[in-house]
């Protein structure tokens, strides 16, 4: 009995269809992300310093709802590779501030090629609005999870 009812849940489960989906990014973004090399775990991280150069660590970790101890990790990554500096803030000393390299700014282009290729894939046959609702949708679960 009960596992028909998971079975009928499996089927519609949006929690599923997400995690495929994001393991399908990672396995198609790894490789080309590496070859650049950027880890796959990083990127979101790198992201956040690409489009705000000089922002706060604790700002990114309140983007991207991750633990201040995961930021602080991923960023120790991006700096040993050389992709980014941290410093003091100095506005308020217990503050660090995250800046873009040279090295980054080398190969940021390339960053924003590989991101628009994957997103053409993703949505290959969608139709604008179609693109729209669906990004719209998700901010909405988003902010729906965000707030519980």
């Amino acid at each position: 009995m009960i596992q028909r009812e998971i079975a009928k849940f499996e089927e519609k489960s949006a929690i599923k269809k997400i995690s495929r989906l994001n393991r399908l990014n990672s396995n198609s973004l790894t490789k080309p992300l590496a070859e650049i090399g950027i880890p796959w775990g990083t990127l979101p991280f790198l992201m956040k310093v690409l489009c705000c150069d000089g922002v706060i660590q604790q700002e990114i970790t309140q983007a991207l709802s991750i633990d201040p101890a995961a930021t602080a990790r991923a960023l120790q990554q991006l700096e040993k590779l050389g992709f980014i500096n941290r410093s003091e803030n100095k506005d308020n000393r217990r503050q660090k501030c995250v800046y873009l390299t040279d090295k980054t700014r080398e190969i940021q282009g390339r960053v924003l090629e590989i991101l628009e290729d994957h997103q053409t894939k993703i949505f290959d046959g969608f139709t604008d609005k179609e693109k729209n609702d669906f990004l719209n949708r998700l901010d909405r679960m988003i902010h729906n999870m965000f707030n519980k």
